[in-house]
């Protein structure tokens, strides 16, 4: 399982990556370390000790440069190793017209496997390789869930760069992120009130009682933020459920039938709806919770990627 070390990314934005790593070593997995301060394009010395008796499970994009990505499947394949791109974003799906969509697609085609979020992406992908579903991605963390009381405080955690709807917004909202540098100028309306980053690994436990709310938007015509919430797992409904909130999400979401099946909340087609019912099985929810914060949707995709392939 690689794993990427860049320790000068903000605050929670290694953590999916942080967290399969480590769900993948608990199991008996090694860990593959590309250091993206030190690594080359070459990508050769990555795979020096494999052989044909090896599978690796690239967590992709690296964000090393595209030549990198390349490079580094070539190498593993030369080495006759299975070589299985894990997504925990794939781009040419989030901003239009961008120049090396081909060059990504590529990559995907020439992989032996895929984990993709969502039955969804796997079909907006339409990639020949077989193709594993993760479903929600887990949120490992060592800190205490309060036991929650139902109030209608809403709240919203994460990147505010795909939030630019905040500025519009109606309804009394609590932010924990932090202000994009483009926001410096804008104002915001009095009754979102936005908080310091809170740290990843205690975030569950952090959130006070509330409602998460999972809603992006675009903030230009070049992305298409608000259309990928119609293939993605969000990284913050796996927080808010792992903190065991009830949630809103959009009725696109490939997560809305989920989420209402199991009473874990309520879906929505645009922000004038947020003032709806919020239906909250809290049984339900301390169950969901503590799946996430013990990876099982992390150790159920590797079992069967060791099943599939390990033959």
């Amino acid at each position: 399982m690689t794993h990427t070390i860049e320790p000068w990314m903000p605050i929670g934005a290694t953590k999916p990556k942080d967290d399969i790593a480590s769900l993948a070593k608990q199991v008996g997995w090694q860990e593959l370390l590309i250091d993206r301060a030190s690594q080359s394009t070459d990508a050769s010395n990555l795979a020096l000790n494999l052989s044909s008796d090896d599978f690796v499970v690239h967590q992709f994009p690296s964000y090393l440069p595209l030549k990198f990505e390349e490079n580094f499947q070539q190498a593993v394949k030369q080495s006759g190793a299975t070589f299985i791109l894990f997504i925990h974003d794939f781009e040419p799906l989030r901003i239009a017209n961008r120049p090396t969509a081909d060059r990504e697609y590529a990559l995907l085609y020439q992989s032996d496997g895929l984990v993709v979020h969502t039955r969804e992406m796997a079909d907006a992908l339409a990639s020949p390789v077989p193709t594993f579903i993760l479903g929600l991605f887990d949120y490992l963390t060592t800190a205490t869930i309060p036991d929650r009381l139902f109030t209608p405080q809403l709240l919203y955690a994460g990147t505010l760069t795909k939030a630019s709807w905040l500025k519009t917004c109606m309804q009394p909202i609590s932010v924990f992120g932090k202000r994009p540098r483009k926001w410096q100028h804008d104002n915001l309306p009095p009754h979102i009130t936005i908080h310091d980053l809170l740290p990843q690994d205690l975030a569950p436990g952090l959130l006070p009682d509330g409602i998460g709310l999972v809603w992006d938007s675009d903030s230009d015509h070049d992305t298409s933020y608000q259309r990928y919430q119609n293939i993605n797992s969000p990284h913050k409904l796996s927080l808010y459920l792992a903190a065991e909130l009830p949630v809103i999400l959009p009725t696109f979401s490939p997560f809305s039938n989920f989420i209402l099946d199991n009473q874990l909340g309520a879906c929505i087609t645009d922000l004038s709806e947020l003032t709806i019912t919020i239906p909250y099985d809290k049984i339900k929810a301390k169950q969901i919770g503590h799946d996430l914060r013990t990876g099982k949707h992390t150790k159920d995709v590797l079992q069967k990627l060791i099943a599939f392939y390990d033959k």
